[in-house]
C-alpha cells in the first residue's frame, strides 16, 4: 500500500487527491475518523467533510496490485 495523502479536513471542507495513472475509486483504501463522501473527478478524487460539527482525520491510500 501507497500512502496517496493523509491529513485533516475542517468541518465543511474537502480534500483533493490528484490521481496518477489508471487510478479509480475501487483502486482507493481510505481511512477516516468520521463520516466523509469521495467524489471522482476526471483529473483527481475528493474527499468531502461530511460530519456535523467536527474535523476528521483522513488517510488515503492504494490497494496492492
Amino acid at each position: 500500500m501507497a500512502v496517496l495523502k493523509e491529513s485533516g479536513i475542517p468541518l465543511g471542507r474537502m480534500m483533493l487527491v490528484p490521481k496518477s495513472g489508471n487510478l479509480t475509486k475501487e483502486d482507493l483504501i481510505i481511512e477516516a475518523n468520521g463520516m466523509y463522501q469521495l467524489l471522482e473527478k476526471p483529473d483527481c478524487f475528493v474527499i468531502k467533510n461530511t460530519e456535523c460539527c467536527r474535523s476528521i482525520l483522513v488517510k488515503v491510500m492504494t490497494k496492492d496490485a
